[in-house]
């Protein structure tokens, strides 16, 4: 069954969380396979518009998972972000 996630709500987020701490821990190789792959530590060198874009919302991905599995982040304090639209434009 599919459902809706509701990025504005901090339990969703802490459920997020857990998921994502749950990878890191008994599956490291996709972290770093997501981590290379999307750009976090390299990002793109380029002047080509289209490939900017397209690098740019990768790293957009693994900047929202770290962000999201940061326990310095109180899971309230992102919700919050997600609510105002502030974190990839979304507004859900």
């Amino acid at each position: 069954m599919s459902k809706t996630l509701k990025l504005n709500d901090p339990n969703t987020i802490a459920d997020i969380r857990t998921a994502i701490k749950d990878i890191e821990r008994d599956y490291p190789v996709f972290m770093d396979f997501l981590e290379v792959y999307c750009g976090f530590y390299f990002p793109v060198q380029s002047c080509e518009p289209n490939e900017i874009v397209y690098s740019s919302g990768k790293r957009d991905v693994i900047l929202t998972i770290k962000t999201i599995s940061r326990d310095d982040i109180a899971p309230e304090d992102i919700a919050a972000l997600f609510g105002k639209g502030n974190i990839n434009g979304s507004d859900n």
